[in-house]
């Protein structure tokens, strides 16, 4: 942002004074601990006060985000934009990952299928039907149909090299009859997603875009323990695609996975900036000065690509900080 605005004043809000962004803001406010147990409509108020007493141009919500979407009309009355991915139907959608990946196919996204299940009779039911993805020879995974950070995923090995010790298993794995032991012994358990576990290349693509127009893409797909950041036409596609469809606003993220035919298959798209945007920064692509130099008005004639491939790793982003 700063790249795009030299002249930019960054105010950041937390409820922790040691958060990493106190590096690069210019002020940092404190969110008190209150404000977790406001309700939606008391959180968007106490928000407001502070964008209106700092005088802010521009509001970029990450907590509560969702059903901050509602309350964009009353941020514009004071005179300041909220800006969230779309409006609060689409917010939900976006969480909602069955739903939206429903959503997507008809339009023209390939998507990973999936099964949609919820607690151990629902799973069961669905494994005794046989092979529920003709097309796919290897393991199946799971994970919940809400939820970010890959928290709840697992690969479900429904048989083990022989002799495997236990600490030959990696954290996301489980033997398939230890998932139904799991299952049935949740009190109340979650919809969750059975899907083809696939192999291929994942990638993850950063965006901007504002009210349905994409502005410009940067794909990052892991080596080792590094990332390539380059230009992807078909992960452009998709952004494009669903941006059109959903009318999204921000610099927002879509994660895909190539099936055994080599075609990305959509898994999610997030509301918000992914935790590996910063290495976007070290390509020509500077997607947040996109958002803001779009927002006055100055919209590119194509979206921008990145030129030259970069390869970095986490720490470098830090470099500057």
């Amino acid at each position: 942002m700063r790249r795009a605005r030299p002249n930019l004043t960054v105010i950041a809000t937390h409820e922790r004074t040691d958060t990493p962004i106190r590096l690069s803001a210019d002020r940092l406010l404190p969110e008190p601990p209150e404000t977790r147990a406001m309700s939606d409509e008391a959180y968007a108020d106490w928000l407001l006060g502070v964008a209106v007493s700092e005088r802010a141009d521009l509001v970029l919500p990450y907590r509560r985000r969702d059903t901050l979407a509602s309350y964009r009309a009353a941020f514009r009355a004071k005179g300041v934009r909220l800006l969230t991915a779309s409006d609060e139907g689409v917010m939900g959608l976006l969480e909602d990952k069955p739903t939206f990946l429903s959503r997507m196919a008809p339009i023209g996204v390939p998507i990973i299928p999936f099964r949609l299940f919820q607690g151990l009779p629902a799973y069961e039911g669905l494994r005794a039907r046989g092979r529920l993805f003709p097309d796919h020879q290897g393991d199946l995974c799971v994970k919940p149909a809400s939820g970010i950070y890959g928290a709840g995923f697992r690969i479900l090995r429904d048989q083990l090299p022989a002799g495997s010790p236990l600490a030959a298993l990696s954290s996301l794995e489980l033997p398939e009859p230890a998932f139904r032991s799991l299952l049935s012994a949740l009190p109340e358990p979650e919809p969750m997603m059975l899907m083809p576990y696939y192999t291929g290349p994942e990638r993850s693509v950063d965006f901007a875009c504002l009210d349905g127009r994409i502005l410009g893409t940067v794909a990052r797909m892991k080596a080792g323990t590094s990332q390539r950041l380059y230009h992807d036409p078909e992960g452009e596609r998709l952004a494009d695609l669903i941006t059109r469809d959903l009318g999204l606003s921000g610099v927002l993220n879509l994660q895909t996975i190539e099936d055994v035919t080599g075609t990305q298959r959509l898994m999610e798209v997030n509301s918000r900036a992914a935790g590996g945007v910063g290495m976007t920064g070290l390509t020509d692509v500077n997607l947040p000065g996109l958002l803001l130099n779009a927002l006055d008005g100055a919209f590119p004639d194509e979206p921008v690509r990145v030129g030259r491939p970069v390869r970095a790793g986490k720490r470098e982003i830090f470099w500057e900080a």
